[in-house]
């Protein structure tokens, strides 16, 4: 196996933390030692691929012509999606691929190839709906994966919420938060860990319960035979679906999460 030999700075207390696993039998020295820390660590990344739903109505920015996508809103001097981006990277996501359809232009032309942000970015050509979206990923995913919506932002840990994903066992967890009032989001009933009923922005007093989907989802490739050409959305049409065939869990998200104000 080939190796590069370098030069690094790093913190004295942390030299110490890598020197005492230095056993001279498995690990032998200081070089051996951060290999091994670098290799457990990378080998432990659950989720490598992730896909940004971007698609939608377009808004309009101030000082650009035309419709653009919501992910290139200004958030905090910045676009909405560089700070989507900077979470994807935090939690070892390799490669995302972006639906946006008419909107990827714009995105193109801040994003690009995604290497400024440390990995790769392509972009599907269609986009017919959140649903539609998974028909276009049958020949690019092949391992479990994250989707997320374009508007929202989390600090969920991914690996965590990757095991309890695969202790579940469903095709899909939808990541979930409580909120005071659930008619403006995809209503979930929750037994156990198990979704068996999902009621996409219920009337106002229709709800049952205040949780509600969080726009975050973890998805198995086998999700793909579920859609079929009348399936558009996820919200309405399929979710509904895998709850009823016991294939949807929900995972609570108990860290940061923010969603981009209508008109953003």
């Amino acid at each position: 196996m080939n190796r590069s030999r370098i030069t690094i700075t790093i913190r004295t207390d942390l030299l110490r933390s890598v020197d005492s696993i230095i056993d001279g039998t498995k690990i032998k020295n200081r070089s051996h030692a951060i290999e091994s820390l670098l290799s457990k660590d990378f080998s432990e990344r659950k989720i490598r691929k992730a896909v940004i739903l971007a698609g939608g109505k377009g808004v309009n920015i101030k000082g650009h012509k035309g419709e653009f996508s919501r992910v290139l809103s200004p958030y905090q001097g910045r676009f909405f999606i560089e700070h989507i981006f900077d979470y994807l990277r935090s939690q070892g996501v390799e490669e995302t691929i972006i639906s946006a359809s008419s909107l990827s232009s714009g995105i193109k032309d801040e994003i690009g190839d995604g290497k400024k942000f440390g990995m790769s970015v392509s972009y599907l050509a269609k986009d017919e709906g959140t649903a539609s979206v998974l028909k276009y990923l049958v020949n690019l995913v092949d391992e479990t994966f994250l989707m997320m919506n374009g508007d929202v932002i989390s600090e969920a840990n991914l690996d965590e919420m990757f095991e309890f994903h695969k202790k579940c066992g469903g095709m899909c967890t939808v990541g979930m938060i409580s909120v005071k009032e659930p008619s403006s989001f995809g209503n979930i009933v929750l037994r156990g860990n198990q979704i068996v009923d999902f009621i996409e922005k219920p009337k106002i007093g229709k709800e049952e319960s205040y949780l509600v989907n969080a726009g975050i989802y973890i998805m198995e490739p086998e999700i793909f035979n579920m859609v079929s050409p009348q399936c558009t959305s996820l919200e309405q049409d399929l979710f509904p679906v895998l709850a009823k065939k016991g294939k949807l869990c929900g995972y609570y998200l108990q860290d940061k999460w923010l969603k981009l104000e209508k008109g953003k």
